[in-house]
């Protein structure tokens, strides 16, 4: 009598454990389909591959209108040989409607006075989604960083916590994160070549003046390299982004040149972090970027794409039409790729409405979407962006 309870424990046991561990599978798997935050643990799986230099001369012969540059962003600051010799194609004005304004929000975690994700709310009314159509990249040119490629990247600082995801891990572990993402997406698009890629803030806006008065602190020369060096031996490509506060924005131009000289190496502007009235502090107002700025940061790397040989991409980010002004005067440079990058936290409706709106606007080249592991509810499914029209040329997590 006693012997035949202990078998049904036994089974009764063994079954369980089978449950369980078909639970941790199902969850593991579904956490990738969803783009729910990447785990830190393991090694990459991508097999390294060495970033291309064998890329044709950026050449272009056309005379760009002049633009009128604010006295924080002279033309006189840019290099000496920076001649711009874009063709000004600029696009037809689109008038939508102003995105509903919501209070400015601080984040969580982050170090003391730095301000580098506070305000980063989608400000568009939320609203019904529309299943849009799946199409393919509008992108027809073979020189172009996004010719049958999509970047998808994490977002964050080397300087550490508090900016976004990536900072949280060493830059190793940082490479697993970002593959384990980019493979979520890759998984959607069997016929486009997705790449992930690090996006690192290394001009960081402060809410306090510090010794220059400029509201502002850089990462250190020697740990953005190590960053660097870490994603290209890895196969990512980098995204450089300035949050430039007080600093005259040639400054921060010259602080990245010659990360931005290598190799996979590329530039993002934050207009939020931007003070052009003089008297705001980074975080408690919401800043603005000019066209001319576009143009200005546009012409240096254009003068970087002719001597390195490789096309440049440039990002801007936008959450909100108080951060922008001048976009009809942006002038298309063929050795710049201009990414507009759809910022923001919130509900799927509101993003996808800023996205949409700024696809309409001039200047825009190519799409970027930004997705919040912690602050978008509901988090949107890689399914549901590469559905977006047009297709993002780039995605970053934060």
């Amino acid at each position: 009598m006693g012997g035949r309870p202990r078998i049904v424990s036994i089974s009764v046991i063994a079954l369980t454990a089978g449950l369980v561990l078909l639970a941790q599978v199902l969850a593991i798997n579904g956490c990738l389909v969803r783009g729910t935050r990447p785990t830190a643990s393991g090694t990459p799986t991508r097999t390294p591959r060495a970033l291309s230099t064998d890329v044709p001369t950026i050449t272009s012969t056309a005379t760009p209108q002049p633009t009128a540059v604010p006295p924080t962003a002279t033309a006189t600051a840019l290099p000496p040989t920076s001649t711009p010799k874009p063709t000004s194609t600029p696009r037809p004005f689109v008038d939508t409607p102003t995105p509903t304004e919501s209070p400015v929000v601080g984040g969580d975690g982050l170090p003391a006075n730095s301000l580098g994700a506070t305000a980063e709310i989608s400000e568009t009314a939320e609203g019904p989604i529309d299943t849009p159509i799946p199409v393919a990249s509008r992108v027809d040119d073979p020189a172009s960083p996004f010719y049958n490629t999509v970047w998808v990247g994490l977002y964050g600082t080397p300087a550490g916590r508090g900016l976004g995801i990536l900072g949280t891990a060493s830059p190793t572990e940082t490479v697993a994160m970002a593959v384990q993402q980019a493979e979520a997406y890759q998984a959607l698009l069997p016929g486009i070549h997705v790449i992930p890629y690090f996006h690192m803030v290394v001009t960081i806006a402060d809410a306090h003046p510090g010794p220059d008065g400029d509201y502002v602190h850089r990462v250190s020369g020697e740990r953005l390299q190590s960053w660097i060096d870490v994603a290209r031996a890895n196969g990512l490509v980098c995204v450089l982004d300035v949050q430039p506060g007080y600093s005259p924005l040639a400054s921060e131009l010259a602080f990245v040149d010659p990360f931005l000289r290598q190799p996979g190496v590329h530039l993002a502007l934050d207009p939020e972090f931007m003070m052009l009235d003089g008297v705001s502090v980074p975080g408690q107002k919401i800043g603005t970027m000019t066209g001319a700025h576009v143009n200005q940061a546009q012409a240096w790397l254009d003068v970087i794409a002719a001597e390195t040989g490789e096309r440049k991409v440039l990002v801007v980010h936008q959450f909100d039409d108080r951060m922008f002004s001048g976009k009809e005067d942006i002038i298309d440079y063929p050795s710049v790729a201009l990414v507009w990058d759809s910022d923001g936290f919130g509900g799927p409706g509101a993003k996808i409405g800023d996205y949409r709106q700024y696809a309409a606007e001039p200047g825009f080249e190519y799409g970027g979407f930004k997705l919040f592991y912690d602050y978008d509810v509901p988090l949107m499914d890689p399914a549901d962006v590469v559905i977006l029209d047009p297709l993002p040329a780039l995605v970053v997590y934060q």
